[in-house]
């Protein structure tokens, strides 16, 4: 049956519903934005800025122990023209009208307007005009919120002449840390961040995004901290544990070991994949990948979306392939030329089951946020 047919399932609750919003194939156009910035502001912007969108490849989910996550950036970003003006207030908008202050785009610009207050290159009287354009899906666990605050933080440092900002949080340290054919390693307790190699285009490689938008009902993560948190009362911080089989052996609850022995055992495979990178043999990270997706089936994260597109995959050729972020998108390290047979194979296998397709785009590690005009 059809995408629309999936379609009606998915309204009576029978199946996913597929990806969700817009993933445009074309970057917004610099100079068009600015335009579209002095009709809906009557102002000239002060310039246009982008910040890409990230992809996590390994140890996102260890945050709630203090532990250390490697991203690679996307050639998919938000583009950010902004303006100062006088009166203290922030707007935000899309050239499709403003945004709601609780949307999570203007909630990012408006850390970064504080941000911005606080470390002295906005006063109080200056206001903050922001038009945003992307070409990055909404809810597809890539850091668009991130992106936009990124963008704006650099737009303000640059206009007033300050220091680059380092970013509010990982996904942000990513996005201006970033440089073509690298990875960035975040320490997610510290946000310290380390810049490593990781040229899959020399390898003949790529990082195929899968987007399923097989999306969970609730955000799991508070959950998860929550956990892990109660774990850390009886065992102290997970990174000091020393034997892990007698540790687990005080926990009463199957899930809540499965979710410890994720925490305790994913920085080893960070690890891993940091001494690969290092060594320039980025083409031999997908076994790692894989091992890490293993871990994660343990407490059910991964969606059946999800584990449908990591199997089929996995069968088609990719070299590792992993649930990344919280919601419905995969990661897969594949060859070139194997690229568009494994997009043809998801393809099959989501409509043998009626599901609709995922979205699939192939990948390279991308530039930082970076001035535009």
């Amino acid at each position: 049956m059809g995408g629309t047919g999936a379609r009606w399932r998915a309204t009576l609750g029978l199946r996913p519903a597929g990806p969700r919003g817009e993933w445009p194939t074309t970057a917004p156009d610099a100079d068009a934005l600015a335009g579209d910035f002095a009709t809906a502001y009557g102002m000239v912007a002060g310039g246009v800025w982008h910040a890409p969108g990230r992809v996590a490849l390994l140890g996102e989910h260890t945050a709630a122990s203090g532990g250390a996550a490697l991203y690679a950036a996307l050639p998919w970003g938000v583009t950010a023209a902004v303006g100062i003006a006088p009166g203290g207030d922030v707007r935000v908008a899309t050239p499709r009208g403003p945004l709601r202050a609780r949307e999570r785009a203007a909630r990012a610009v408006a850390e970064a307007v504080d941000e911005a207050r606080g470390s002295g290159l906005l006063r109080a009287d200056q206001g903050v005009r922001v038009l945003l354009d992307s070409d990055l899906p909404e809810r597809a666990s890539l850091g668009r919120a991130a992106a936009a605050g990124a963008a704006v933080a650099l737009a303000l440092a640059d206009l007033a002449g300050g220091p680059p900002p380092e970013g509010a949080d990982a996904d942000q340290r990513v996005a201006l840390a970033a440089r073509p054919g690298h990875a960035v390693r975040v320490n997610l307790r510290t946000l310290r961040t380390r810049v490593l190699p990781f040229d899959l285009a020399e390898e003949g490689l790529r990082l195929l995004v899968i987007d399923t938008g097989a999306l969970p009902r609730r955000d799991p993560r508070p959950a998860h901290a929550a956990a892990i948190r109660s774990a850390q009362e009886v065992l102290g911080p997970l990174r000091s544990v020393g034997d892990l089989r007698a540790a687990l052996r005080k926990l009463p609850d199957r899930r809540l070991r499965q979710r410890v022995e994720f925490e305790a055992t994913e920085p080893h495979r960070l690890n891993a994949a940091v001494g690969l990178l290092r060594a320039g043999r980025a083409g031999e990270v997908g076994p790692v990948l894989e091992a890490s997706h293993l871990s994660l089936r343990g407490f059910g994260l991964p969606s059946g979306g999800v584990e449908l597109a990591a199997e089929t995959a996995a069968l088609s050729g990719a070299r590792g392939v992993r649930m990344t972020g919280w919601a419905g998108t995969a990661v897969a390290l594949v060859g070139e030329e194997r690229a568009e047979r494994i997009e043809r194979a998801l393809t099959r296998a989501f409509a043998d089951r009626g599901r609709i397709p995922p979205r699939v785009r192939p990948a390279l590690p991308s530039a930082g946020a970076h001035r535009l005009r």
